[in-house]
């Protein structure tokens, strides 16, 4: 479920990058975009409203500043609101990994634990080390 992840980026970017386009109906239309995109269960719901929130804090955030388009979308993300934007997508890929314990998964896990926490995920083992100890939740 990796693809969640990167729906996230591309509405993280939208927000920081084009905040004038980001009314309310296109936050509904993303959603629901996302929810027919595959299975969405309770708990990954709830990471996607925190999420959608977040968003739409960055947004209010861009929408009053002049653009920056010498800085890189995720440098907006993080001026905006800088780690407590990424703790919502962090828990959601933590939600992801534990049901898909996929090697890109705990990639892009680590790496957003690194951002919000400033230290290594899980002491900084490796895929191999984590996949041989861990077992999937149903």
């Amino acid at each position: 479920m990796i693809w969640l992840l990167d729906d996230v980026d591309r509405l993280y970017e939208g927000v920081v990058t084009d905040p004038d386009s980001w009314i309310e109906q296109r936050f509904i239309d993303w959603s629901e975009s996302v929810i027919s995109g595959g299975e969405i269960d309770r708990e990954i719901s709830k990471h996607l409203r925190r999420v959608m929130a977040t968003a739409r804090k960055l947004r209010v955030f861009w929408a009053d500043r002049p653009d920056r388009p010498d800085l890189e979308w995720r440098s907006k993300v993080d001026i905006a609101l800088g780690p407590r934007a990424w703790r919502p997508v962090l828990n959601l890929a933590t939600v992801l990994l534990d049901s898909d314990p996929e090697e890109e998964l705990f990639k892009r896990t680590a790496g957003l634990f690194r951002i919000v926490n400033n230290a290594p995920y899980l002491d900084g083992i490796g895929y191999e080390k984590w996949s041989e100890h861990h077992t999937p939740s149903v």
